[in-house]
């Protein structure tokens, strides 16, 4: 696969793992749809759908599928869907054309695991989903004690174990990301004791192969995929000096390990602030971050605040993205898959929920994105991928009431709001 990193990289050794895994078969296909539920909305019209309708339990931020049609989300609720009996958490797949929800976390035959599933990930075409789970009894004959990742084809139902072993006490999955075609799967891996490191590897599901990323600063998480699999970028953090811990965001070609840092000086030192929240568009050309570095380039108008940036990987350019009013903060950027728009969140300080924001990159347009029935901005939690490919639509999670029509759970529900 091609590298399209265009900056000096730090060679890092692959690692092969011994176990070849059979290829994903055939294209794009809607999954199975027993059940039929229309929403009764034109397709351009302005609305919020809840995802957890009723539920009885709390339903995290869902991602969703390219063409927005598919979300996924983890919920704890037992009645999104018949014979929910496990008391666990579960991920979940809405379609959102025909309104039909479907647990994702099952074994191939749609049996429900022991200890249910959470951290799901959907592809951009809408197929393939990965998602967390510490059950023994998702594939018949393996049996993985720790908490793994598994890969689920939704036109087949085939379900494989991706990984969560990469050595050094490194035995506990976090969190997955997958590419469109389902082919390579990105992990976090962390160790199980107080202040554990964490790794990241990526798989690649049609030859078996393990590639292992560095262990530059104590804890590699959050890794994301570019829809073709061949960019990744993630967040690397230390726990020490307790002060000021260091942290970064780095860019990687999945297969080889080769990786650079995103938080850079013009004259590439790294920035002197923290860094988190790696994210990277569907194409591959734009990834950003969160960070309340002043020395990056771009003028900084709020202080110690921090700021979303976005790095063009092809030139290199940064921009830094201000709320409307600069004296705010942002954080917790989301990139469509065509790099075009940014969801973000403009807040005044860590006990203001903030405004969530989307930002068209190309005309400097800025609208508010997530509100209740009244347009009022409310709380609320994004995912890895809250937007589709143009930024028609947003997922999130929120507690606030007059979101959407119909009994909200006694806790968080999940979302999609149709945005244009």
């Amino acid at each position: 696969m091609r590298s399209r990193l265009g900056a000096t990289a730090v060679a890092v050794t692959a690692c092969v793992c011994a176990a070849a895994l059979l290829a994903p078969t055939g294209a794009q296909a809607a999954p199975h749809d027993p059940h039929r539920e229309h929403h009764g909305k034109k397709p351009g019209a302005r609305h919020t759908v809840r995802l957890s309708q009723g539920a009885d339990g709390a339903s995290d931020a869902p991602s969703l599928s390219a063409d927005g049609r598919y979300a996924v989300f983890t919920s704890s609720a037992s009645n999104l869907v018949p014979d929910d009996t496990n008391g666990a958490p579960d991920v979940f797949l809405r379609d959102l054309r025909t309104g039909h929800t479907q647990r994702v976390s099952t074994d191939a035959a749609g049996g429900q695991s022991g200890l249910g599933g959470t951290e799901g990930a959907i592809s951009a075409n809408g197929r393939y989903v990965v998602f967390v789970s510490a059950s023994t009894d998702l594939i018949p004959g393996e049996v993985h004690d720790k908490q793994s990742v598994y890969w689920r084809d939704l036109r087949t139902g085939e379900v494989r174990y991706v990984g969560n072993d990469l050595g050094n006490y490194l035995t506990w999955a976090l969190h997955a990301s997958v590419s469109a075609d389902g082919r390579y799967v990105a992990f976090a891996v962390s160790e199980t004791v107080p202040r554990p490191g964490a790794s990241v590897a990526v798989r690649d599901m049609r030859t078996g192969e393990l590639t292992k990323h560095p262990f530059t600063l104590h804890r590699a998480t959050r890794p994301l995929l570019s829809d073709d699999g061949s960019i990744m970028v993630y967040t690397n953090s230390s726990y020490w000096p307790y002060d000021n811990p260091a942290s970064d965001v780095k860019v990687a070609d999945p297969l080889t390990g080769t990786h650079r840092s995103l938080h850079t000086t013009p004259d590439g030192a790294r920035g002197n602030g923290r860094a988190s929240q790696a994210g990277i568009s569907g194409n591959g050309r734009y990834a950003s971050f969160t960070s309340t570095s002043t020395d990056l380039g771009p003028a900084d108008t709020n202080g110690d605040g921090s700021n979303v940036f976005v790095r063009d990987l092809r030139t290199d350019a940064l921009r830094i993205v201000e709320a409307p009013d600069p004296a705010l903060s942002t954080a917790d950027g989301a990139l469509s898959r065509d790099g075009r728009h940014l969801l973000f969140r403009a807040f005044a300080g860590t006990s203001d929920p903030g405004t969530w924001y989307l930002r068209d990159l190309r005309n400097g347009r800025t609208r508010v994105a997530i509100t209740d029935a009244a347009g009022t901005p409310v709380q609320a939690d994004t995912g890895d991928r809250p937007l589709d490919a143009r930024a028609r639509t947003v997922a999130f999670s929120s507690t606030a009431d007059n979101l959407a029509p119909g009994p909200r759970s006694p806790k968080a529900d999940a979302y999609v709001r149709r945005l244009r």
